[in-house]
């Protein structure tokens, strides 16, 4: 949820600006700000909330492709890959 003013900062449960960020825990002082819209209440300021989407991107593409020596854990498939599998096709996991 996009914060920009003290309207959206008060209907978003937000008391004052003295709450702190999420991520560098830093006091929530100035607009605009994120609310994340999981379970738990965690806001952001805009400029952290980017930096957090980039180090999960980051995460996400170490993990998949990791650097050498390390190998592929997981290959991620579509479920036609799975049924040429079935059918005799190629391996997503090992391409035989």
């Amino acid at each position: 949820m996009l914060i920009v003013n003290d309207e959206h900062r008060l209907r978003a449960g937000i008391k004052s600006l003295s709450k702190r960020c999420s991520y560098c825990s830093k006091p929530l002082k100035e607009y605009p700000l994120i609310m994340n819209d999981d379970a738990g209440f965690h806001v952001f300021h805009a400029a952290c909330a980017a930096a957090l989407a980039i180090d999960i991107q980051v995460d996400l593409c170490t993990f998949f492709n990791p650097p050498a020596p390390y190998h592929q854990f997981f290959v991620l498939t579509t479920g036609e890959s799975e049924r040429n599998d079935e059918q005799g096709g190629i391996c997503a996991i090992n391409g035989s």
